[in-house]
């Protein structure tokens, strides 16, 4: 299954689209007191995207669905993995 990147400089924002299905629910998956990253899901728990903001220090993909697929293409947006 393909992904899709939807990235903007000017809102320094990733969206990962990873299925397209209508989103049901969303889940703050940050590890930080702030939102900073996102998961959403469809009816049956499928995930459909995750949501990276404040990009250009680097993103997390702890727990992330597909975290390796997303891991692998972030360089063609010169963004960096951490953790």
């Amino acid at each position: 299954m393909r992904i899709e990147f939807q990235y903007s400089a000017r809102a320094d924002a990733l969206y990962v689209l990873l299925a397209d299905r209508p989103v049901s629910y969303s889940e703050d998956v940050s590890r930080t007191d702030y939102y900073s990253r996102g998961t959403d899901y469809a009816a049956d728990d499928t995930p459909v995207g995750a949501e990276f903001l404040n990009v250009s220090q680097g993103i997390d993909l702890t727990d992330v669905p597909r975290a390796d697929e997303i891991a692998a293409r972030l360089g063609d947006y010169n963004i960096r993995r951490v953790a």
